[in-house]
């Protein structure tokens, strides 16, 4: 007899066929990418969710933010604009073809040809000057410029079997990609992608299938869940959480190198011109009861906008205080002590509570006679409005995003007068981060990023608010989920 919740979840529009449930592992995400199997086109979610079960990276993070060797085994930097990497042995590709220096040369080439432009990584590693084979097993990459985090890019420049890629062609092989991950793509469909285990893997998963399906309803998600039609559902919020452990299942968190933030468009809002303002609504916020209240107490409040798992994270700058009274004193010496009105774009979903989020904040900056309106906005839109500044409001709501280097200044490409159309640019930072990109000095290095960031918080860059906090469910047979800079360690995950 059909339960309530497949009721509600056939009247919804959702399907899911019957599978063995020893034999098969089924994890729900918001969105598959749009560009099917594609590594290069993106750098994070969601298309990562999906690319980590096929695609591996030279380099990858730890849980706290430190570089550990993956396909590489180690590195070292030889020169002002040369690296020198060293590959594990015993990688293969699904087709059995073994992983050699001659797979990174050919991606090196690929990524610095003009073909490539349209590609998100190649314009994120613009740096790349050439790759050679030093033997089977050791490979040089040479840059433009000097580039000393390069091993942290390292972590996006996925392998890809060369023969067979330039073979097919990058549209051909985002339909059937061979690659060294522990799964294999076995069919692609609009709604689910399914993928058999590569046994061969050097880090071979422990279920023999994965099915992967794209939900972008959250209620949607946590209902398949409950339902057993799914035995994972990523990016739920706390009270799908509680509804799910409630019912036997298991509760996964863990923190995004993401500072959510409230972004301040120049020249839009004359009030947001003053640091004053800016400071004001920072300290009429009180992030600890949000936290408390609307993120089960799972993240931090945050003190910058670097997370602190993120490199050039300024450990000496304070906690943002709670202070609506000095907020109201420091409007009224800036000239706007009868208040004013602030709107702000905001995607309802992005994130766990954010529309509750959105409302308590807009309440917090009513008590000191801000005038807060939030209006709907797509991702999509956001997208787009970041390349064209084709904003509507004062403001918007988006993380600085730290992946996948995990380094301070790769939010700024947006965050700063970097960005195509800045919405924030303040040029007395601009010399710093410059110099800061290539200086080798690895003490100098970090000094300059810390610098940075207490730089912004100085300036009010942003309404600060939180490292953005990530919350998944599973049923009470799954164990072993890890997720890690957006990546899932798909290999350690089993059905018991």
């Amino acid at each position: 007899m059909r339960t309530w919740i497949q009721a509600l979840l056939v009247a919804a529009g959702v399907c899911f066929a019957q599978a063995s449930y020893a034999e098969m592992l089924r994890i729900n995400v918001t969105t598959l990418p749009p560009s099917q199997f594609n590594p290069f086109r993106a750098t994070g979610l969601p298309a990562a969710y999906t690319w980590s079960a096929v695609f591996e990276g030279l380099t990858t993070f730890d849980e706290k933010g430190q570089l550990q060797p993956h396909v590489a085994t180690s590195w070292e930097n030889t020169g002002p604009l040369t690296w020198v990497f060293h590959l594990r042995k015993d990688v293969k590709f699904s087709n059995g073809a073994p992983l050699t220096s001659d797979a990174v040369v050919n991606i090196v080439d690929f990524l610095k040809n003009k073909a490539s432009n349209s590609e998100g990584v190649a314009r994120m590693m613009f740096f790349l000057a050439s790759a050679r084979a030093i033997d089977p097993y050791t490979v040089e990459i040479s840059t433009t410029v000097p580039t000393p985090m390069l091993p942290r890019f390292m972590t996006q420049l996925y392998m890809v079997e060369p023969k067979y890629f330039n073979e097919v062609g990058l549209e051909r092989f985002a339909k059937a990609p061979i690659a060294t991950g522990p799964f294999v793509v076995e069919s692609i469909q609009p709604e689910k992608v399914q993928l058999r285990a590569f046994k061969e893997a050097w880090r071979a998963p422990k279920v023999e299938q994965l099915e992967i399906r794209g939900l972008s309803d959250q209620p949607t998600r946590a209902l398949a869940l409950q339902a057993k039609q799914a035995d994972i559902a990523m990016q739920l919020g706390p009270e799908e959480i509680a509804a799910i452990v409630a019912g036997g299942g298991k509760k996964v968190t863990w923190l995004d190198a993401q500072t959510w933030s409230y972004n301040f468009i120049g020249g839009r809002n004359p009030a947001l011109a003053d640091v004053r303002v800016r400071e004001a609504l920072n300290i009429a916020v009180d992030r600890d009861t949000i936290i408390k209240t609307l993120l089960d107490s799972a993240t931090r409040p945050a003190t910058q906008p670097a997370t602190t798992n993120v490199y050039g994270f300024n450990p000496d700058l304070p906690p943002i205080p709670f202070d609506p009274k000095r907020a109201r004193q420091l409007l009224a010496e800036a000239g706007w002590g009868k208040g004013f009105k602030l709107v702000l774009e905001a995607v309802s979903g992005s994130g766990p509570n954010d529309d509750a989020i959105n409302l308590t904040v807009a309440q917090y900056l009513g008590d000191i006679g801000v005038n807060v309106e939030f209006r709907p906005i797509t991702s999509n839109d956001i997208i787009s409005n970041s390349f064209t500044g084709n904003w509507k409001g004062d403001g918007f709501a988006i993380a600085y995003s730290f992946s996948p280097t995990l380094d301070a200044l790769r939010a700024l490409d947006t965050h700063s007068c970097l960005a195509a159309h800045p919405w924030y640019c303040n040029k007395a930072i601009m010399p710093l981060i410059s110099a800061a990109q290539t200086e080798l000095d690895p003490v100098k290095n970090l000094q300059m990023r810390r610098d940075i960031m207490a730089f912004y918080r100085k300036d009010w860059a942003s309404l600060l608010m939180f490292q953005q906090a990530r919350f998944a469910g599973t049923s009470g047979k799954v164990s072993g989920l890890k997720v890690v800079n957006n990546l899932i360690s798909y290999d350690q995950i089993s059905l018991q």
